[in-house]
């Protein structure tokens, strides 16, 4: 399906999706937000100890590390007996894991946290998208899966198929400390060698107006 109309840097400034975010595994030193009906004593903010576990006060630890944030729920009814629907939690800080961002993206070059296996779209969504300069059908990710292994993993992720097309066969999901490479795009380069009043007719003739 074509979007007429539309480029692939304005459909990134859509609202990123947050289905992600349930399939996210806990570790330390992310902080969780407990709350549990009834009982103010067991609620409030809970930083996931080095241990894994976040302190419950005088009942103890509870270990949370590696479970989402619904399986956190049920250990935490368990473990304080009362009903599953009566405990909620949520993330307040993701802060054990990360994802790089390089090249022409919105804002500085930075590490920004991972939240769950979310798309690169997404991904790219919720840090604001990319330049005007960037090249949206170039895109990498540099994924270093073994660390014994010689070379890294590298996946072609091209937006303008994704956005504008609605092929999703480059759209992968971001692992922890994958990293994100946006180039320049080729009339930028080339716009970069040029005297600038050239530039506007550079852009043209690279298909890139």
């Amino acid at each position: 399906m074509t979007t007429h109309g539309a480029t692939a840097d304005s459909l990134l400034k859509q609202p990123a999706s947050s289905t992600a975010v349930r399939e996210y595994r806990v570790g330390s030193p992310d902080v969780l937000q407990v709350n549990v009906k009834g009982h103010p004593e067991w609620s409030g903010s809970r930083w996931v100890e080095v241990n894994g576990c976040i302190d419950m006060g005088p009942l103890g630890g509870v270990r949370v590390e590696g479970l989402t944030t619904d399986e956190v729920e049920r250990r935490l009814a368990e473990f304080l007996g009362v009903p599953r629907q009566d405990v909620e939690v949520k993330l307040a800080q993701f802060a054990s894991q990360r994802v790089y961002l390089f090249g022409e993206v919105a804002g500085e070059q930075r590490a920004v946290p991972y939240q769950g296996p979310e798309t690169v779209v997404d991904l790219l969504r919720r840090v604001g998208g990319i330049t005007e300069d960037g090249a949206p059908h170039e895109v990498r990710v540099i994924r270093q899966a073994d660390l014994d292994a010689a070379d890294p993993q590298v996946f072609q992720v091209d937006l303008q198929a994704i956005l504008l097309k609605g092929d999703q066969s480059t759209n992968i999901k971001v692992q922890p400390y994958d990293q994100i490479y946006v180039p320049e795009s080729r009339a930028c380069r080339v716009g970069k060698c040029l005297h600038p009043w050239l530039r506007p007719v550079a852009r043209v003739l690279t298909g890139n107006s």
